[in-house]
């Protein structure tokens, strides 16, 4: 296991990876997005939110560590819509390679995969992602990974979580007073608004 000193202390360990895109992580997985990496996108695709996500019911789901936003008739995590050959609805066909094609702006769980993160003490600790093992084809390929990326961006990625989780709370303490009546046009227009409100930096 090998320690950085920043502003923070993050672990990780000495594992070999080189991404293939293969894009299968894409087609694998659902993607949880938070409203910044809405917005991101948004701004990148030029594409409303309600045309690329979506809400996927807490019962069909792993327990996944995202806020759950509540609705009249469940509850919900906000994700990437599918196509239904499974692909994300970002991905492309280049050349045989599924590829992003909003690589530059892609959400932050895409951003660490195959690996996953956790704060234990005021400590970040990476770790392969333990259904990626024996599934992920970059993994034990190529260099040693040395996470500058993923450590110089772990900052921005804890507020951006932090206020997400804000985001979700206010809109479920609006279903629980009955200020909205929690539909998922209502959920949708209230994701929008506070898109076109947020000040990204770059």
């Amino acid at each position: 296991m090998i320690t950085i000193k920043l502003s923070f202390t993050a672990e990780f360990p000495r594992v070999r990876f080189q991404c293939t895109l293969c894009g299968e992580c894409c087609r694998r997985y659902w993607i949880p997005v938070t409203h910044i990496d809405v917005a991101r996108i948004a701004r990148y695709t030029g594409l409303r939110p309600r045309e690329f996500v979506a809400l996927f019911p807490k019962d069909m789901a792993a327990q996944w560590d995202e806020p759950l936003i509540k609705l009249s008739n469940g509850e919900y995590y906000l994700i990437l819509k599918k196509r239904l050959d499974g692909t994300c609805i970002f991905n492309k066909w280049v050349d045989g390679k599924l590829i992003c094609s909003v690589h530059e702006v892609k959400p932050y769980v895409c951003r660490y995969y195959p690996f996953i993160y956790w704060l234990e003490g005021g400590v970040i600790k990476f770790e392969v992602y333990d259904k990626a093992l024996n599934y992920c084809p970059g993994l034990n390929r190529g260099s040693y990974a040395t996470f500058k990326v993923e450590v110089k961006s772990m900052p921005e990625v804890v507020k951006a979580k932090r206020e997400f989780k804000e985001f979700v709370e206010r809109w479920n303490n609006m279903v629980r007073s009955g200020a909205v009546r929690g539909t998922l046009e209502e959920f949708l227009n209230y994701l929008e608004e506070t898109v076109s409100q947020l000040q990204l930096g770059q």
